[in-house]
């Protein structure tokens, strides 16, 4: 309440900077579009709440009031807690509920996970593994809820962060274990197959991201089948394959956007993931995709180009700076026009922008147009974040733009596009919620404000 009294009715240009801000109209659209691509595939979605935090996105996020499942992926046990009394309020309106801890399960976490599924229905909570070693550890779970603990193995499909490779011997014995509870038979049912694309960062397309989805699905149907193959069983029992990261999940979204002929390159690569999804079901499993970060969007994500914008009308046929939903607000502190090239200090450095880089190019953060005299529609000011330290940033000139460099003055109030939005809304407790659906004089206008979770 005291946040609200401090913020709301207030103008972005008239509170104190570095802040987090975001537009919920976009946010509104961003969720919309990816749960619509999902309805259209007939696949399930996990949102992730790491990028964040809050119970806000996470509504938008699941889709009240339409749909009926509250799965999400935590990166933290700080965010299961904070997402705790919407939890409680989906499963009383007899919603399905189950929070994903999304990191292969450390085992001192065990049972602070336990005291916060002992509040939820049973089946409410799910890990991942991919280790033997990890299975002893699960009982206490169990003991202390009085409920199985379900359990994902985690595969690795190329990022090579965390997750096992299906062809190693490894992983058969792993999934083994896990179906009879290992050597102290563990209560705890075997959900599925878990994996993060998060190599496909780096495509550039729509076209490379559904490749690289392709590849996932394939990846953890086969291991799926060898599993039920050697232990038949399980042979039509039904496993969830959980795929996905922000670029080949939000790459579906391009079905509902092409609409080529039956030749062209887009409708074969359509009918290719239609026929992956449907040999997934004929082994009687079901597709999940999730992802995190696509409900705000940043520099990022715009590199690879994976997904339609959700702007209407759009502005091209890919993202844009109008599908970001989140900026640092910050304000310009100096100005050096005696330098070989002008610059300008910002009062924001790398514990507000963060220190992520993107391979689009080379700066830290760019200046929207916002509150500058740029007259580009593409939503750039011709600056970007050229260094950074701890507090400072320094703008220097956008080199895409050659003209139409907008004029900096001290004391003006600007909006950075941060590289990622994970990492640059960890320093910040809460969000200033503004709506871009509003009347025009009211785009500026704080009409919420987010509090995220912070810690682990």
């Amino acid at each position: 309440m005291e946040l609200h009294e401090a913020f709301v009715g207030k103008k972005l240009h008239d509170i104190s900077v570095p802040a987090a801000v975001v537009d919920r109209a976009i946010v509104r659209r961003n969720c919309l579009q990816m749960l619509q691509a999902c309805d259209a595939l007939d696949v399930d979605f996990r949102p992730h709440v790491k990028t964040h935090k809050t119970i806000e996105v996470a509504r938008l996020q699941v889709g009240e009031p339409w749909r009926h499942a509250a799965h999400v992926v935590v990166s933290t046990l700080a965010e299961a807690e904070h997402l705790f009394p919407y939890l409680i309020e989906c499963q009383d309106r007899g919603h399905s509920v189950n929070v994903l801890y999304g990191l292969p399960i450390p085992p001192s976490t065990v049972r602070r996970l336990a005291d916060f599924g002992q509040r939820l229905s049973p089946g409410s909570v799910t890990v991942l593994v991919d280790h033997q070693d990890q299975l002893r550890h699960l009982k206490l779970f169990n003991e202390i809820t009085g409920y199985p603990l379900c359990v994902f193995v985690k595969v690795d499909t190329g990022y090579h962060r965390a997750g096992i490779s299906p062809a190693s011997a490894e992983f058969s014995n792993l999934v083994a274990r896990v179906l009879d509870g290992g050597d102290d038979s563990i209560p705890i049912e075997f959900g599925g197959l878990y994996s993060h694309a998060g190599h496909s960062y780096g495509v550039s397309s729509a076209s490379q991201a559904i490749s690289l989805l392709i590849e996932e699905i394939e990846s953890l149907r086969k291991a799926s089948e060898t599993i039920k193959s050697l232990h038949p069983k399980i042979a039509h029992q039904q496993f969830t394959l959980s795929v996905g990261a922000t670029p080949t999940a939000t790459s579906l979204q391009n079905l509902l956007e092409w609409n080529a002929g039956p030749q062209a390159p887009e409708a074969k690569q359509t009918d290719a993931l239609k026929d992956c999804i449907h040999q997934v079901t004929v082994n009687h499993d079901r597709v999940e995709l999730h992802a995190g970060v696509y409900p705000f969007l940043d520099m990022q994500q715009l590199a690879t180009q994976a997904s339609p914008s959700a702007s209407k009308p759009s502005t091209g046929p890919g993202l844009s700076f109008s599908d970001v939903a989140f900026t640092i607000l910050t304000e310009v502190a100096s100005l050096y026009s005696e330098r070989d090239k002008p610059e300008a200090l910002i009062a924001a450095g790398s514990f507000a922008l963060g220190r992520e880089p993107c391979k689009s190019y080379s700066g830290w953060g760019i200046v929207s147009n916002w509150g500058t005299d740029s007259t580009v529609t593409m939503g750039r000011s011709g600056w970007q974040v050229g260094r950074i330290s701890q507090e400072h940033g320094i703008l220097t000139h956008d080199p895409s733009m050659h003209e139409d460099i907008a004029d900096l003055s001290v004391g003006q109030r600007l909006r950075i596009f941060p590289n990622h939005a994970c990492v640059a809304g960890a320093a910040f407790d809460y969000y200033l919620v503004v709506d871009s659906d509003l009347p025009e004089n009211r785009h500026d206008e704080i009409i919420d404000v987010w509090v995220r979770c912070r810690g682990w």
